[in-house]
């Protein structure tokens, strides 16, 4: 029950973070927030305060910034449509933003050196095994840091396994630094030939550790956001490309759920998981659909290449249109998040 509870506040934190991100940019920038409120449903408890009403929910996932003339025409000086193009820019993003930042600072606090010396394995090989003569005759080298495996950049040494999975076969066109330089090795045959001694096959290289520094500990720290930010996209492009159906989603019920089980396991992975979702959730609010802040940002690109604004009736139909169609599909994934947890548990 503890880690439910956890796992429930944690996904709240996450909401309250993008939302205050929209909140605190359209205060700092002179417009009218009316109303923010935290979770979704019936409110709970209410205060207004310096002209914004300020509400909880009754569900803990959800919440919202609701700007004066954000999705109407307002003649209030304050309203979301007077301030600058560059300014409703950087509030409609700023929720996205803080996500991005929040996620980050988590991964900062809570990761950890990878290596057995206390510093971090990324890229770089300490050694080529002689049994490996296709790596070698392909041109591989100690001292050589893998940059792409057949375009897959390399941000994290896991990564390198998930290039070699990506591979049709094990023929890989590799590019790494060497002294400096970028060079591109055309067909480096990577293939687990070399017995390990425990039944177990090796493709025969080895890779370098790094000692631990700050400066290393924040590159690392960049280096695991984006990767988490590219997960994302990918899994994106498989549910487009058919790989992954609407089925397989997950809503708040099954995030949390997974958050929960993460926490029973370990607190580090639970805050890594953590740190995840919110930058899934600022990659996912920046998608070019109505209702989302990408759906917005598009209308005020829109208004800069044509140099005036789409009537804002009009864009509020289509913002509507969306929630509907978002909120239908978050009953559907709940639904079968619920179905999933009943089945796995009878």
């Amino acid at each position: 029950m503890l880690q439910i509870i956890l796992a429930i506040l944690a996904f709240g934190m996450l909401v309250i973070v993008h939302e205050f991100g929209h909140f605190i940019t359209a205060k700092r920038g002179g417009v009218q927030v009316n109303e923010f409120w935290i979770g979704m449903g019936p409110t709970l408890l209410k205060k207004q305060y310096h002209g914004t009403l300020y509400c909880l929910k009754v569900l803990p996932f959800g919440g919202a910034c609701v700007m004066e003339g954000e999705d109407s025409e307002s003649e209030n000086e304050h309203a979301f449509g007077k301030a600058s193009l560059p300014r409703r820019m950087l509030i409609v993003a700023a929720g996205a933003l803080m996500n991005f930042l929040v996620g980050f600072l988590i991964v900062l606090a809570v990761m950890r050196p990878n290596g057995p010396d206390g510093g971090y394995i990324i890229s770089t090989l300490a050694s080529v095994d002689p049994a490996s003569t296709a790596a070698a005759e392909g041109g591989l080298m100690a001292g050589d840091e893998i940059l792409k495996v057949d375009g897959y950049k390399i941000l994290l040494r896991s990564d390198f396994e998930v290039a070699l999975a990506r591979g049709e076969d094990t023929t890989y066109e590799i590019v790494v630094r060497r002294n400096g330089e970028k060079i591109t090795l055309p067909a480096v045959k990577l293939e687990a030939t070399i017995d390990a001694g425990d039944g177990r096959k090796m493709i025969g290289l080895t890779f370098a550790e790094q000692p631990n520094s700050i400066g290393l500990h924040l590159s690392m720290a960049v280096r695991t956001s984006v990767s988490y930010a590219r997960m994302v996209w990918a899994s994106l492009g498989m549910l487009v490309s058919g790989q992954v159906g609407v089925d397989q989603l997950s809503g708040p019920v099954g995030v949390a759920e997974v958050m929960a089980d993460t926490a029973k396991y370990s607190m580090i992975s639970f805050f890594q998981l953590v740190a995840f979702i919110s930058i899934n959730l600022g990659v996912m609010n920046l998608l070019p659909l109505p209702a989302l802040d990408g759906g917005r940002l598009l209308f005020l690109i829109i208004e800069a290449v044509r140099r005036k604004p789409v009537p804002p009736k009009y864009e509020g139909y289509i913002h509507a249109a969306g929630l509907v169609l978002l909120l239908a599909l978050m009953v559907y994934v709940t639904g079968q998040d619920i179905l999933r947890i009943v089945a796995g548990g009878s």
